[in-house]
């Protein structure tokens, strides 16, 4: 059995560590900085600046009113006439997956969901169920269903 000599693996392994080290010292971002301005003498910490405001939580209370107003606007659109007036809404939280609405209020659906995915910075995600499953929107007295 043919073996290296020790030398040409101690060779190979000082090799391989310097290029890991040299490609780990260009891989971040130190050698591209630009510069840091030099300090103005006597500047110092001479002026004191006000703490950030606290952050009231008008953020909340906006997403709460957008997901209330999402959900208030799915409960009226789904009155109907026949089956071919309903079809399925499809947007997940705070809306049941495959909810079946009304085809004429399918736009302000999505609008109304725009807004409520703008005002709530932090919502739940979840992904609805794919698969062998088939659901269709029908008009049951009225109301798709």
């Amino acid at each position: 059995m043919n073996r290296l000599p020790f030398a040409t693996a101690l060779i190979s392994v000082t090799v391989a560590v310097t290029l890991w080290l040299v490609a780990m010292y260009l891989e971040g971002d130190g050698p591209w900085r630009a510069p840091a301005p030099a300090p103005v003498p006597g500047a110092g910490i001479a002026a004191v600046r006000d703490d950030s405001p606290l952050r009231v939580d008008n953020g909340v209370a906006s997403c709460e009113e957008s997901e209330a107003a999402l959900t208030e606007l799915v409960a009226g659109s789904r009155s109907c006439e026949t089956d071919a007036d309903c079809t399925l809404f499809d947007y997940g939280y705070p809306i049941q997956c495959l909810t079946s609405v009304a085809k004429t209020e399918i736009t302000a659906l999505r609008l109304e969901f725009r807004k409520f995915v703008e005002s709530c910075e932090y919502r739940v995600y979840y992904d609805c169920p794919t698969g062998a499953m088939e659901r269709a929107a029908v008009c049951r007295r009225n109301q798709c269903t």
